[in-house]
This record gives structure tokens, sequence and C-alpha cells, in this order.
């Protein structure tokens, strides 16, 4: 799955998708956002996830997710390609 999500990375769609996350993303909860800041979560991925997910990122994150290939976003974040198959795969995600 990580190739083919990577294929399909674009820049500038994730860039205009934590755009339009920014305003949400600073209508969460200061105590939730202050707790997943202190988590290894890219902040980007933080902004564009945290709105929808809320606390439940954190376990996410750690969950072996079937549109992965069975692997947790976790392992994704491992390595550079892995992150940007990781930020297409949320931007296939529905909302």
């Amino acid at each position: 799955m990580r190739d083919i999500y990577l294929k399909e990375f674009k820049p500038e769609n994730w860039a205009n998708m934590v755009q339009i996350y920014q305003e949400r993303y600073a209508q969460v909860d200061p105590a939730i956002r202050a707790k997943v800041v202190e988590s290894k979560i890219p902040k980007e991925i933080q902004i564009v996830l945290l709105p929808d997910m809320g606390e439940y990122l954190l376990t996410w994150m750690d969950r072996k997710v079937p549109a992965l290939g069975n692997e947790t976003p976790s392992d994704y974040l491992k390595s550079e390609e892995g992150t940007k198959a990781l930020k297409a795969a949320i931007l296939r995600m529905p909302r």
C-alpha cells in the first residue's frame, strides 16, 4: 500500500488540506492539543486529524489499519517516504 500512496502524494494537495484544517485545529480543546503535542506525531498530521479524531488519534497511530496494508500509522512515520504515503492515505480518508 505504501507504494500506491507514495505515487499519488502531491505536496500541494497536502498543504491545502493543512490550511483548511488550521482553523478547526485551533478550536480543539487546548488540553487535548497539549497531550497530542507531546507525541511524536508530526504537527501537520495533528492539524489535519485531531479535529475529527480527538484524543483517539493517539490510539489510532498504534493500531493496524487495513487501508495501510495492516501496518500502523506509526510504522509509516519511520521514514520520509512512509510519511508522505501516510499523508496521501489521510487525504483519501472520508470526511
